[in-house]
């Protein structure tokens, strides 16, 4: 999709964010890791998702310099690393220790080096977010990725450079679990090749590719934290990460809630999605997903529909007029469907209706003056695409400005929605960020079950259990939904109906 905002410079980052309660594991296997799942502002994932050249930065030309040894302080998380993914590194990378300042420098790019090109993509985003209800009253886009790549992430690794680039100068057990998740990254480039995503054309499937990155990276993190660290540690950690995150919070207040979560989608869907594979087959299941990556976004969003291998129908009519200019067009994705719904309807309603994806298309227009989107979506099956009218509808009734219809081209439902300008009060509900907490308990009890159910098992016992839940269970951060024998013993009538 072209709506969220263009690759920041952190290609692969940590990010700071909150963790809710995980609910209980699923009988009968017990998994390495339930739910986890990213809320707040949720940093950086790099999602090269149409303007690529919006926010550059610029690399060394001599290529990357390896150093002759590992640094000193990361020997025994290199080892870490290496044993829990079953993979050698073929040659130490550079592991640059930053101040604040330093990493501020590093992570964010400076106005003055942005075109007016740059600035003309920009300001057209700004009416994209809009049309679809996402954004509000002006939006200083540049600003708010340079918010969340710097003060929104801990750490990246740049796969061009092959280095790693970490805030904090002084070891500290949070700066250990960061350079955990970090050294994955760079043992994925060297055994995977993480720069063949800069050949990728279609945007959604570098998105997918990206979540099955991010999420390998978040499960051994999660390992680490697990298997590594003593209970003092644990605590140590527990209270330094919480600082991050509520320092995080503090300065991206101002990001569009929407921008956060398209960010931080990679890794609260990606990781289940690692997890899935993990449970099936260990590390040799997940080493085959980096040969054959996920490559639309409903394989994270529905992990199953990966096992599955289910594609899309592409090829949508949008119906624009003959003598109307593109000025953007593309696949929109399962992931971006959901998050606008969400932030205007029932996010239950809006997860249904997006599980029901089978394709879809988007295109930008530019007319009086005004950007105007099109988005058109194919259902798996007719009943799908009536539930897509109805959230559609729903949506339309409850949008201000009075700027979007729908239309049906093909047989299939057309959204259109211009940009009602900076000047309308867009009243956002800031859901289109905590819905996130759905497709992410979602793909975590897909994952659980998936270690001993076929797909469509799998797939039901998560609408087992989620049908037994309300919206406000399950966002709940305390997870006081998921406590007590009485959740036990649902999951178990859950798992035994489906098996």
């Amino acid at each position: 999709m072209t709506i969220p905002p263009p690759p920041p410079p952190p290609p692969w980052g940590t990010v700071a964010s909150s963790w809710p309660a995980a609910p209980p594991p699923p009988p009968p296997p017990p998994p390495r890791r339930t739910w986890l799942i990213v809320v707040g502002i949720v940093g950086v994932t790099a999602l090269a998702l149409g303007l690529v050249a919006v926010v550059t930065r610029m690399l060394g030309s001599d290529g990357p310099d390896h150093p002759d040894a590992w640094d000193g302080r990361v020997i025994d998380l290199v080892d870490f690393v290496e044993a829990e993914r079953d993979l050698d590194f073929d040659h130490p990378v550079q592991v640059d220790f930053l101040t604040d300042e330093e990493y501020s420098a590093e992570s964010t790019t400076d106005p003055a080096d942005s075109t007016a090109e740059d600035e003309e993509e920009l300001e057209r985003l700004e009416g994209q977010l809009r049309a679809v209800g996402v954004a509000s009253g002006d939006v200083d886009l540049f600003s708010a990725f340079n918010d969340i790549t710097d003060a929104g992430t801990l750490a990246f690794y740049d796969p061009q450079e092959q280095r790693i680039q970490v805030r904090g100068t002084e070891m500290t057990v949070g700066l250990e679990v960061t350079l955990v998740h970090e050294l994955t990254h760079a043992l994925q480039d060297q055994r995977f090749d993480l720069t063949r995503l800069d050949d990728e054309e279609d945007d959604v499937a570098a998105g997918a590719f990206r979540g099955l990155v991010e999420g390998d990276a978040g499960r051994v993190e999660d390992a680490y934290v697990e298997e590594a660290l003593t209970d003092q540690e644990r605590a140590d950690y527990d209270a330094e990460y919480a600082a991050e995150v509520e320092a995080s919070e503090e300065a991206t207040s101002d990001v569009p809630p929407f921008v956060s979560a398209s960010f931080g989608a990679p890794y609260a869907l990606g990781e289940p999605f690692a997890q899935m594979l993990f449970n099936i087959d260990g590390n040799d299941e997940v080493d085959a997903a980096f040969d054959d990556p996920p490559f639309t976004e409903e394989h994270l969003f529905d992990p199953v529909t990966f096992r599955e291998d289910e594609g899309a129908e592409d090829g949508l009519e949008l119906g624009f007029e003959d003598d109307e200019e593109l000025l953007d067009d593309g696949p929109f994705g399962t992931t971006s469907w959901y998050l606008f719904l969400a932030e205007r309807i029932d996010p239950e309603v809006a997860f249904v209706a997006a599980l029901g994806w089978g394709g879809d298309a988007y295109g930008v227009v530019e007319r009086d003056g005004s950007t105007c989107v099109r988005l058109a979506f194919a259902g798996d099956t007719p009943e799908d695409e009536d539930q897509m009218r109805a959230a559609l509808t729903d949506w339309i009734e409850v949008m201000p400005g009075g700027e979007a219809e729908l239309d049906e081209v093909d047989g299939r439902s057309v959204l259109e929605a211009c940009d009602p300008g900076a000047d309308l009060d867009l009243e956002l509900t800031g859901r289109s960020e905590t819905a996130l907490y759905v497709p992410s308990l979602w793909a975590y009890l897909q994952a659980d079950a998936s270690s001993v159910l076929e797909p469509e098992g799998a797939r039901c016992y998560s609408r087992t259990v989620m049908d037994g839940l309300t919206y406000d269970q399950i966002t709940d951060v305390e997870g006081t939904a998921f406590e007590g024998d009485a959740f036990q013993q649902e999951l178990q009538a859950a798992f035994e109906a489906c098996s």
